[in-house]
């Protein structure tokens, strides 16, 4: 205690067993550091800024905030004899409270009132919430032969420790008759784990005599983090094809027979195996599939890759825009297969980690292969329309998360990423009789409330808390027909999250999903034969409309049919259909103003392009009315943020300006405790005025990650966004906003401000280290937006903001700043 050799921290990820306790709070984590902030002596183990403390299970109890929930953290002591020493205290301080303590040791006493239990790491924590024994006895029901487990193991940073560590479970895994058949070892995320295969009648014992789970050898390994499933990252696939053909009007409006794709391409797509030859794809597509992937598939099973191909070349096909001018890259990392409760999925296969595919695939992308040149060396963005349902965040990144962020910044790349789908029932908090007579707001309501009350089950899946990334979460929008049958439409209007749709916070609590895009209208039914006295819905899991019509394989393996869908994949891609678009447009402007942009500043500018247009304004009131009380009213803005993330975008809005809305970007590299200071012009037709206007900021980076330190992010860039021309704040919490890589500000106003023709708005971009040395500098995107309030030329007439900017930039450019367009 007084070398202060004492620490405590939320994550396991980068410890080792023999140094750590685990403490299981009474209550939340939050109280149990204010609590013990207040014991003399022990103040300072809680240095945390308590906003930063993660509740248990990543959520508090909203309906229910007095609930005590249990809580988790790690100490972490490096004096082993003192780790014992604590745990036999609080053992003896448990069996009786008024036994002495030894001298100096008193301030525990009080600690200890708020804890339930100290212990080491044991069989519990290995396979706590990761569905592992769920996914063996479903396995055992399909009466499968060897049951696949991942088993992350402690990570250690000597080699020879890492090598001694794998042969002790490779021995355990002999003597319970498995094996171990695939590895995988990153120093650079502290992830190293193995593949294994256990015999079905060593696990079939764990169900037939529960009370020998403590037994098993394997998950009473010390060395062993975690345990479990594998290949869980399945799409599934409906037992019939529901694809109908292109209709003749369509085969003129879409184009099928375009010219073919010139361009290098700039997006990869990993996912499952497209039907190239579709009429849709046809020349739009270049597979690379090293591992062999396509010979599993029949055409007709090329399900998931082709339409998110659709949506990446073309759009939703029922509002279709410009045809991508890029080839698109393809590597398959699904394959068909049943198993996941019998029904038909594309899956990563069992045999492999996802963390060690992925890796292949990436540096395959950039980095020769013997006499083999990088496959695709001019890709920028990484479209991953899939994720893991055992993997929900809790408390810690996932390694999979923890691997794009890595190799994010190692190649200076965008992956955008999915939040993921969850397709539970929604049991609302109304009587079933009740249902039927709801207005259409009130049902819209009772739909937000169920969702809020359900959400530690609608948490992000992994890799979708990414750090580095772009997490894409899916609107109920589409550009289709209205829809079918007597279907329940949950939203009076379109433009709220789709029920779908998996929502954050992220790491830390950071600002997940970084932006909304449409998904498609999902419709809901009541579900029938329901025991339940409150009414309950189901998500209607059909190919007609609402949706995004997408291109599909037909039954037969026909080469032009479409289907309609919706998630969160489709909203990842049409994210990544945008990228291209605004790579291409920041292209454009360094040719036309004749800047020198290096294009390494081009995947942290679209970063901040595809989130800048970004708001709350069509959802806030529908989640205020549902949700907002006297509870969390001082906190709303956070807690909304867990639903609406930055909020719905519209990329065509940050395409182009208007004559009363100008964009400028910025861009530039700091190190540690450096800053850059940006002036966009003010407009002289605004000053005076109280027009009420907007200004929107928004800062992107790409950050080094320390795996082995809870604060995990290297780079904090951040900017203050105050200012006078539009000084209040809207929508997300101004301190979640500087937890992630992408701070994006909106701000407005209406007061009446007197400045002179030379003034301007000044951003400062700050940096400094966060979770160890910066390694060298940090480049970053700044887009920057004033606008007017639609309607204001009705009023004053047209303000010619746009004009009187750009002429203003172009007389002179700040010399305090990095760079600025």
């Amino acid at each position: 205690m007084e070398k202060r050799r004492i620490e405590l921290q939320d994550s396991s990820v980068g410890l080792v067993p023999e140094q750590v306790l685990v403490l299981e709070t009474i209550g939340t984590v939050g109280n149990f550091i204010r609590a013990v902030d207040k014991i003399p002596g022990l103040e300072w183990l809680a240095e945390y800024e308590i906003e930063d403390i993660i509740p248990a299970h990543g959520f508090e109890d909203e309906t229910n905030p007095d609930r005590n929930l249990r809580g988790q953290l790690f100490l972490v002591m490096t004096e082993q004899q003192a780790l014992r020493q604590l745990q036999g205290l609080f053992e003896l301080w448990r069996e009786d409270h008024d036994t002495a303590f030894p001298h100096g040791l008193a301030p525990f006493r009080q600690a200890f009132r708020y804890l339930h239990t100290i212990r080491p790491w044991d069989i519990e924590d290995r396979i706590r919430e990761t569905g592992v024994l769920e996914d063996w006895q479903d396995r055992i029901g399909r009466d499968d032969r060897a049951v696949p487990f991942e088993a992350e193991l402690w990570f250690r940073k000597s080699s020879s420790l890492r090598d001694r560590v794998e042969s002790q479970v490779r021995d355990i895994l002999a003597v319970m008759e498995g094996e171990l058949i695939g590895r995988c070892m990153i120093p650079e995320i502290a992830y190293h784990a193995v593949l294994g295969r256990l015999p079905r009648a060593q696990v079939q014992t764990i169900f037939q005599a529960p009370e020998t789970l403590g037994d098993v050898r394997l998950l009473q390994c010390e060395e062993i983090m975690h345990v479990r499933p594998v290949g869980q990252c399945a799409v599934r696939l409906r037992d019939e094809n529901p694809a109908e053909p292109l209709k003749n009007e369509d085969h003129a409006r879409l184009a099928p027979d375009h010219e073919p794709a010139d361009g290098a391409p700039v997006i990869a797509l990993f996912d499952g195996m497209p039907l190239t030859a579709h009429r849709l794809l046809n020349n739009r597509v270049s597979v690379d599939d090293p591992d062999g992937y396509a010979q599993a598939y029949q055409a007709h099973e090329r399900v998931h890759g082709t339409g998110m191909a659709s949506i990446i070349c073309h759009g939703d096909l029922n509002q279709p825009g410009s045809v991508a001018e890029e080839l698109l890259y393809a590597r398959p990392i699904l394959q068909p297969q049943r198993g996941f409760g019998g029904r038909f999925v594309e899956a990563i296969p069992p045999a492999v980690l996802p963390a060690d595919l992925v890796h292949r695939a990436v540096r395959r992308l950039f980095e020769a292969e013997g006499d083999q040149p990088p496959a695709a060396d001019t890709v920028r963005f990484i479209n991953l329309s899939i994720g893991d349902p055992a993997r929900p965040l809790m408390r810690e990144m996932s390694s999979w998360a923890r691997l794009i962020d890595w190799l994010s910044w190692k190649y200076q790349i965008l992956f955008i990423v999915s939040a993921g789908n969850h397709h539970q029932d929604i049991e609302l908090a109304i009587p079933q009789p009740s249902l039927g007579a709801l207005a259409a707001d009130q049902r819209e309501q009772a739909v937000i409330k169920a969702v809020a009350a359900d959400t530690r089950n609608r948490r992000l899946l992994s890799p979708a808390e990414t750090l580095n990334g772009l997490t894409v979460g899916a609107l109920h929008q589409d550009g289709g027909p209205p829809g079918v049958g007597n279907l329940i439409n949950p939203f009076v209007q379109t433009g709220r999250p789709n029920v779908v749709s998996a929502h954050g916070p992220g790491h830390r609590r950071a600002i997940k999903p970084d932006l909304l895009l449409p998904g498609g209208r999902q419709f809901l039914a009541e579900k029938l034969g329901n025991v339940h006295p409150n009414a309950t819905l189901t998500v209607a899991d059909f190919a007609a409309p609402p949706g995004q019509r997408v291109a599909l394989p037909g039954a037969a393996g026909q080469l032009d049919h479409t289907v309609y869908t919706r998630g969160t994949s489709n909203s990842a891609a049409l994210a990544s259909r945008g990228a291209a678009t605004l790579y291409r447009m920041i292209d454009q402007l360094r040719q036309q103003s004749g800047t020198h942009i290096p294009e390494g500043y081009y995947v942290v500018l679209t970063k901040a392009l595809l989130a800048h247009s970004a708001g709350w304004d069509g959802a806030i009131g529908s989640y205020e009315a549902a949700l907002k009380n006297s509870q969390n009213g001082k906190q709303f803005r956070e807690y909304v943020g867990r639903f609406l993330g930055y909020g719905p975008a519209s990329l065509v809005r940050v395409t182009s300006c208007t004559a009363e809305r100008v964009t400028g970007l910025g861009f530039g590299e700091l190190g540690d405790g450096e800053g850059a200071v940006f002036s966009l012009p003010l407009p002289p037709c605004l000053s005076g005025a109280s027009d009420r206007r907007r200004l929107t900021i928004t800062l992107a980076w790409l950050s080094p990650v320390n795996s082995l330190r809870q604060s995990y992010r290297v780079a904090h860039l951040w900017f203050d966004p105050k200012n006078d021309i539009a000084p209040d704040r809207l929508f997300a919490d101004h301190r979640a906003v500087q937890r992630g890589t992408l701070q994006h500000e909106v701000l407005d106003g209406d007061r009446a401000t007197v400045f002179q023709d030379g003034d301007s708005i000044a951003v400062k971009v700050n940096c400094r280290a966060d979770a160890g040395d910066i390694p060298e500098p940090i480049p970053f995107g700044l887009a920057i937006t004033l606008e007017v309030a639609e309607g204001v030329e009705q009023r004053t007439g047209i303000l010619p903001i746009y004009k009187q900017v750009r002429d203003r930039l172009a007389i002179r450019v700040p010399a305090q700043a990095v760079g600025s367009v």
